[in-house]
């Protein structure tokens, strides 16, 4: 009877080992990471709601933003107009233009829909600013700098 005990237990084992196998492998597959990051001092009631699809064996993140409660540009800093959205993959890198949240000002919510970026793992700043195009952050940062990814 010894060897029908011993290929239960075995059997047992292999099926324990492959439920854990798959459910390792499930757990890594729970879709879009979604963060809530609040405002700045620039804008205190400000609330940003964050989505990051990211793609590790590519290094690559589809990035989300809606912000609600985010006052008009002009508010922030004196004669801006535009709210621009950041990345940076560190502290060391440079800021770099990810695109404009499109700013409703009836409703004071900005929407940066699906964009792509070249990280997995990257900080995201949001600032106002005069033109929609600067070759740099400015100092009016509305949300961040947070960490995605």
């Amino acid at each position: 009877m010894e060897p029908i005990d011993t290929a239960r237990r075995v059997g047992r084992r292999i099926g324990l080992a492959l439920g854990f196998l798959v459910g390792m492998a499930l757990s890594g597959c729970g879709g879009p990471s979604e963060k809530t990051v609040q405002g700045t001092q620039l804008a205190p009631g400000a609330d940003a709601h964050i989505t990051a699809d990211i793609d590790s064996d590519g290094a690559t993140t589809r990035l989300a933003v809606n912000v609600v409660h985010l006052s008009p540009p002009e508010r922030v800093q004196s004669g801006s107009k535009h709210f621009v959205v950041w990345q940076r993959p560190n502290s060391e890198a440079s800021w770099r233009r990810v695109g404009v949240l499109d700013y409703d000002p009836d409703s004071r919510n900005g929407t940066l829909t699906e964009m792509t970026v070249p990280h997995a793992n990257f900080e995201l700043l949001i600032t106002a600013e005069k033109q929609s195009s600067p070759r740099s952050p400015s100092s009016a940062a509305v949300l961040g700098p947070t960490s995605v990814g």
